[in-house]
């Protein structure tokens, strides 16, 4: 099969999903002859039917059936197993089988596509076999049931599936099959529909499928075939009711009357086939409902609501559905997308809606930057026929931004050398920490923004050296902060305050540039000044000696007065011992922190005397008045410096 013909726009493959809304599967036996003539100019719709089957096909799916000298599971040969009334069959209707290569199939292509000329709704299948000799009857049935519960064909075992296994238990009348009878070397393709009520459904008679509505060519070699049919105008009758198979056997038949045996089945979960489809496309919004830009939404105060937007629209049918839309918020890194997961944002209901139907989801909650994406799932209608879709695409995801505060501060005042300068800083407009967790459905927020304020103390007189650093001041929201320095040297200083940020906040700095006056200060040195007073402290000294009258014994008294003429009370007073040979010295010890001291200009006097024990020497009391002073002080006052 060469590749399909493009059916829809760049922009439908980008910004929309569309459901998987038709498939089947077909499988044929065929003969090995040449392709009639016949069906040269017949029609394939978007698809290009020469009898070349690709092994890898980009909108076909592959179904694999076991071959060779193999046993299979298949119909157990009855004649309650015939092609009209197998689905009235008791258990066990499946058994294990060894088909013959001729009518034994190795693997089959299935797939759907919408022509866009006529909007019509088109089935491919293909198929390989063991043999490319012998000759028969393919036939593939489409129910609209599902099979029932026992055919879990992907899990069960032989055993369990023969054992609770009919899959044609849920035929019911309007389902049909598609015979291709390649008898004398044919391609031609027919019809039948099973008609009335349950449980005496009665198989209607084959209707040959002409040139306009299908195609059939085999391979060069004969394994292989494939064809192609036109369901709108052949199955579907180009009725707008949606009508829809969830069942899909593929089959090697001896016949095409209602007494024919199977041969060999491909018992596979085969996607479903429909004439109806819906599609879902979406666009994230804010909390109001509007579009949220390519630049992204705020985190605000640290919870911004959000919602999504999806507008489902319906393909063919007249029924008006029921059905929902339900969502899911993902928060992801790098390009992912949100196909699985999530947070439910719970869903939206629109029975009754006029479609296309556009509705907004209930309001999610984010507390968090980053990168967000939506899926909005349309859960389809089964009862009308009408499939779901879903929108997870890059058009779906948006970004949340951190906001910037506000960082204004305020120096203390100037100060005197030696100490302390001061700066208070005020941050506002900053947003909350997530919430645990990020995404919820009530508005909770988070703590308080966290983060450090550092303040630096650049000069003196240079915005270029740094001075002080203090240490992070640890941050809880919005609030006042503060430091202080104690600069060491003398001039100009400016503040400067640095914020970290945190999760849902940028950082920021205040006066990087050492231009805010308010952030400045100015350190000062102090003039100097000294002024004195002169305190002077008085001593005397005497030498007293009596050569002819022995060693001097006795004791010198020392007076001091403040007269020229020793009166008054005398201000300082003290007597020394002497004691050996004559002469001896005595002198005043007036030191020390108890001495009297004179800060007065005037006269000043001593009185010195000598009380004798030697009763060969005289006393001399009560002493000479002969030692006087003259003392005058300036202290000069107070002395500025520079």
């Amino acid at each position: 099969m060469n590749a399909p013909r493009p059916n829809v726009s760049p922009k439908s493959l980008a910004q929309r999903r569309r459901a998987p809304w038709l498939a089947a599967v077909f499988v044929a036996v065929l003969t090995a002859s040449t392709l009639t003539a016949s069906s040269a100019l017949a029609a394939d719709g978007p698809f290009d039917i020469d009898g070349t089957v690709p092994d890898v096909a980009a909108e076909i799916s592959e179904l694999t059936d076991p071959t060779g000298n193999v046993k299979e599971l298949g119909p157990v040969n009855s004649s309650t197993t015939k092609i009209g009334v197998i689905h009235n069959d008791a258990l066990p209707t499946l058994g294990l089988t060894n088909p013959n290569a001729q009518v034994d199939l190795r693997r089959a292509w299935l797939g759907t596509k919408q022509d866009p000329i006529t909007n019509h709704d088109w089935l491919y299948f293909a198929w390989e076999r063991d043999s490319n000799n012998g000759s028969g009857f393919i036939a593939y049935e489409f129910m609209q049931l599902a099979a029932p519960a026992g055919c879990a064909y992907d899990t069960a075992t032989d055993a369990q599936l023969i054992a609770n296994c009919n899959p044609w238990k849920n035929r019911r009348p309007g389902d049909f099959m598609i015979l291709w009878d390649q008898q004398g070397n044919g391609t031609d393709l027919y019809l039948r529909t099973w008609g009335g009520t349950l449980p005496n459904l009665v198989l209607g008679a084959p209707s040959l499928l002409n040139d306009a509505q299908s195609d059939a060519r085999y391979s060069a070699d004969f394994f292989r075939g494939e064809a192609a049919v036109d369901l709108t105008a052949a199955i579907f009758g180009g009725v707008t009711k949606c009508l829809s198979f969830a069942n899909t056997i593929p089959s090697t038949v001896t016949g095409n009357s209602d007494t024919a045996d199977y041969k060999d089945t491909i018992l596979k979960n085969a996607p479903p086939i429909s004439n109806c489809g819906s599609e879902t496309v979406t666009d994230p919004s804010d909390e109001a409902g509007d579009p949220i830009p390519d630049e992204g939404i705020s985190i605000g105060d640290g919870v911004v609501g959000v919602k999504d937007s999806a507008e489902v629209s319906l393909t063919g049918g007249s029924a008006a559905p029921d059905g929902s839309v339900s969502f899911w918020l993902c928060k992801l890194d790098g390009d992912a997308l949100c196909t699985e997961g999530g947070t439910s944002v719970g869903s939206t209901d629109l029975s009754g809606a006029n479609y296309p139907a556009t509705v907004l989801s209930p309001t999610a909650y984010v507390t968090s930057v980053g990168r967000y994406c939506w899926r909005a799932v349309f859960s389809g209608d089964a009862v009308n026929g009408i499939p779901g879709s879903s929108d997870s695409s890059e058009t779906e995801c948006f970004t949340v931004n951190p906001v910037t505060p506000e960082l204004s501060t305020t120096a203390g005042p100037d100060a005197v050398l030696g100490n302390a300068v001061t700066d208070e800083a005020e941050l506002s407009g900053t947003a909350t920490e997530p919430a645990d967790p990020v995404i919820n459905l009530t508005g909770d927020a988070g703590p308080d923004a966290d983060g450090t304020i550092t303040f630096e103390l650049r000069g003196p007189d240079d915005c270029d050296t740094v001075a002080y650093t203090s240490p992070g001041v640890t941050v809880s929201g919005d609030g006042t902060y503060d430091a202080q320095a104690t600069p060491t040297v003398a001039g100009d200083y400016s503040w400067v305050a640095v914020y970290s940020g945190s999760t849902n906040t940028n950082g920021v700095t205040h006066n990087a540039d050492c231009m805010d006056g308010a952030e400045d200060v100015t350190v000062t040195s102090v003039a100097s000044s000294i002024s004195s007073a002169q305190t002077w402290i008085p001593n005397d000294e005497a030498t007293v000696s009596a050569p002819a009258g022995g060693d001097m014994d006795g004791t010198v008294m020392f007076a001091f007065f403040a007269s020229d003429d020793c009166t008054g009370e005398p201000l300082y007073e003290e007597s020394v011992d002497v004691a050996g040979p004559s002469p001896q010295d005595a002198a005043t010890s007036n030191f020390g922190e108890d001495a009297v001291a004179v800060s007065a200009s005037g006269d000043y006097s001593w009185r010195v005397g000598y009380d004798s024990d030697n009763p060969a020497q005289r006393d001399f009391l009560p002493g000479s008045c002969h030692e006087t002073s003259s003392l005058t002080i300036a202290n000069g006052g107070t002395v500025e410096g520079p």
